[in-house]
């Protein structure tokens, strides 16, 4: 099946160089959890974890969140077709943000997901409540793990979580990364 995206009024939409983080509109979300698929998607999208993310920012209620904290689609802007998702996984809690991302694999070792990560985290640590970004990987994902460290996340110890990344305020790198 195919739906036709419905957008929204004013666009809270991040903009890189390369990419534009959008918020994601109903009808995509709607698409995403019934796993249907919409025309100005990249033929690789959704990935299953997009499928998952999609589905928990919607029983979280994040769907509906704050601007800043808000679940997006990645769109690249040459192509104008989705290749990823980035979000939060949960409401700040305690001033942590903990952050989740895909991008597809045709798109993969471009730098998109770097650029998303770092582009949403600038938006999340300007919220007075959200004092560090978080991210969790597993230990075998050692592209995931390269990916957060250069975009400034340090490694920390939580027992049971797997490996945890850690970006504060004063850790962004330069916005030309």
């Amino acid at each position: 099946m195919t739906l036709t995206p419905e957008r929204s009024a004013p666009s809270t939409s991040v903009l890189t160089e390369r990419l534009r983080l959008e918020t994601m509109s109903p009808a995509e979300m709607d698409a995403l959890i019934s796993q249907s698929r919409l025309p100005d998607w990249a033929e690789d999208f959704p990935q299953p974890t997009d499928l998952d993310a999609a589905r928990q920012f919607f029983e979280q209620g994040l769907h509906t969140a704050a601007p800043a904290l808000a679940t997006r689609v990645i769109r690249e802007q040459k192509t104008g077709e989705v290749v990823g998702t980035i979000g939060f996984l949960m409401l700040p809690e305690a001033g942590d943000a903990e952050v989740s991302y895909s991008v597809v694999p045709s798109r993969r070792n471009q730098g998109y997901a770097t650029e998303s990560l770092l582009a949403l985290s600038r938006v999340a640590l300007d919220e007075p409540t959200v004092s560090r970004v978080i991210a969790h990987t597993e230990e075998e994902n050692t592209a995931s793990q390269e990916l957060l460290l250069t975009a400034g996340f340090m490694p920390v110890e939580i027992p049971g979580l797997g490996l945890t990344f850690v970006l504060l305020r004063d850790q962004l790198p330069d916005a030309s990364l």
